[in-house]
């Protein structure tokens, strides 16, 4: 009996489906391609700090940060590089903010000249990752969603049926019609290298671009941010952005030659957090409000919400610093009803988009 279906099979599903699992639920995992074949496939899986003033994306990002680095080193320790990184000022402008940060900073840092050294930082190899996520759970590949039902308090997913129902489904279009979740995907692309010389990298270093130490017999340099929709293949096939340049720049890198590349969107949000929780139902939500739509407050306990379905998506570019502390909210929610925060939740965004629609 499965008692969870989870469309999509990247980072945000795979966690999902593993905390699940480790509350004793059964998962099945639909992936319309391969398991990290969207965004997961190019992110550079870099596990950095934010340092900023304090805000409440920060506390969130460094908590993620915390708790993933912890979750990776007990789980999946052969897969954890924790070198550290060391964050590089772009310019002048960039190093006097930084300084201004250096009273707010909270997690272990030492100052290197300009350069700021973390100790808590490191790398992770994405797709091996969300392989040893998904080794003991029922994965269906190529298999594109066609009809979603909710009938006597059971999902019907095609031919599956679970009582949950979670969409973790990146970059692509949710299959469902859910439209205050509104996101933005950024394409990217990143390099595989090797050079002479490898050896003398000690820690990941980041300014413009980030390059990690020699992991898995390959160095990551990644990644751009690319709006709109171009040739992603081509781009990294000629460095459009200027990849390898912009590392050159950070430090030398003789005899460079590039193994791989890796294209792929992430998908974000429009305030950057990751959307995790409980799925408001906005026709119902406003045929029971409808004085919600001239900016009236109501509680979001009152809202309307499908039953059983959750939303686990937009990670950015820091898709594996949130997904496994997301995905024990997630877990919390669903086993504990513990509630997700407010800045993560699906109402929050429902509540924006309620005020400015017309009836």
């Amino acid at each position: 009996m499965i008692d969870c279906i989870i469309i999509g099979g990247g980072i945000a599903g795979a966690s999902s489906a593993y905390a699940l699992k480790q509350k004793g639920l059964k998962p099945l995992v639909l992936e319309k391609n391969t398991i990290c074949s969207g965004g997961s496939y190019p992110a550079g899986a870099f596990l950095s700090p934010k340092i900023s003033k304090p805000s409440p994306y920060k506390t969130y990002l460094n908590d993620s940060l915390k708790y993933s680095l912890e979750f990776y080193a007990e789980n999946f320790p052969n897969l954890l590089k924790k070198d550290g990184l060391l964050k590089l000022p772009i310019d002048h402008e960039d190093i006097h903010k930084c300084q201004t940060y250096e009273p707010y900073i909270d997690i272990a840092f030492e100052k290197q000249n300009d350069n700021y050294y973390f100790p808590d930082a490191g790398i992770i190899d994405p797709v091996k990752l969300i392989k040893e996520l998904l080794k003991d759970i029922d994965v269906i590949e190529r298999h594109e969603v066609k009809n979603i039902k909710h009938i006597d308090n059971i999902w019907h997913v095609d031919k599956y049926q679970a009582k949950y129902l979670i969409l973790a489904t990146g970059s692509e279009t949710l299959p469902l019609n859910i439209p205050y979740l509104k996101t933005k995907n950024i394409g990217g692309y990143r390099y595989d290298v090797c050079f002479d010389q490898y050896e003398k990298l000690q820690y990941n270093l980041h300014k413009s671009v980030s390059i990690s130490t020699y992991f898995e017999n390959k160095i990551a340099i990644g990644a751009s941010h690319i709006k709109g929709d171009i040739d992603l293949e081509k781009a990294a096939k000629d460095d459009s952005y200027n990849l390898i340049k912009q590392a050159l720049e950070i430090r030398p890198l003789p005899n460079l030659k590039i193994l791989k590349q890796y294209t792929g969107y992430r998908n974000f949000s429009f305030d950057y957090f990751p959307i995790l929780g409980e799925a408001v139902d906005a026709k119902q939500t406003i045929k029971k409000y409808p004085y919600i739509t001239t900016g009236a407050k109501v509680p979001q306990e009152k809202y309307t919400y499908f039953t059983n379905l959750y939303i686990h998506k937009a990670l950015g570019s820091r898709g594996f610093v949130f997904a496994p502390y997301n995905a024990k909210l997630l877990a919390d929610l669903i086993c504990n009803q513990k509630k997700i925060p407010n800045h993560l939740s699906p109402a929050k965004r429902f509540t924006k988009w309620a005020r400015k629609q017309t009836l």
